[in-house]
């Protein structure tokens, strides 16, 4: 399958996740249970499918019924089980494509069928990934804020203590803050430099 210039990000698939399935009760080890399962983004359903699941006590199969590309797709997941050191039974699927036990399956819009990310290549990555040098920095930076409760503050200053915060916590995240301005601003004379810029 050729797909130039194509790059899968992990947001951008649906993502089945066994541990949710389970834990909503949709399938349960020891018996046979069905019902539809949707994705929502903002509120707004982005996706849905209808499933059946047998479960015995150690294995069992998912089937997934849904709609891609127009046309009705059904497809079969095997799910295994191994025993937990103290008690009960961890439950994995199998992905259709590799056969390797998996807790979450992706399904991309233009790749058939859940898959584990593995079996897709060039290999998905995460946003966080994805972001340059400076990006990763400034969203480190901002992300440092919104933990502090600091919502005045601009990346041109140091962060603003809460009244509530202990100096020594602050001092901390201050001291964290500056480190980052600094890969910061090294991440810049480095781009400027291959750009052939004289600083």
């Amino acid at each position: 399958m050729a797909n130039y210039g194509w790059r899968p990000h992990i947001e951008s698939a649906l993502c089945l996740r066994l541990p949710h399935l389970l834990k909503r009760r949709a399938v349960v080890p020891g018996c046979t249970t069905s019902g539809a399962w949707q994705w929502t983004r903002d509120g707004e359903r982005v996706a849905s499918l209808a499933f059946n699941a047998d479960l015995g006590d150690e294995t069992g199969r998912l089937v997934l019924t849904y709609r891609a590309d127009g046309r009705d797709v059904t497809e079969t997941i095997t799910l295994s089980s191994i025993p937990n050191h103290y008690g009960g039974r961890n439950w994995f699927m199998h992905c259709p494509y590799t056969g390797r036990r998996a807790r979450c399956l992706y399904k991309w819009a233009s790749l058939p069928g859940f898959r584990h990310r593995e079996a897709v290549r060039p290999r998905p990555t995460y946003a966080s990934q994805r972001d340059g040098g400076t990006s990763r920095i400034l969203r480190q930076r901002w992300a440092l804020r919104r933990k502090m409760g600091d919502e005045d503050s601009d990346l041109f200053s140091e962060p603003m203590k809460p009244k509530w915060m202990r100096w020594a916590t602050y001092d901390r995240f201050a001291a964290r803050d500056a480190e980052l301005e600094a890969r910061e601003g090294a991440a810049w004379v480095s781009l400027l430099g291959r750009l052939g810029v004289d600083l």
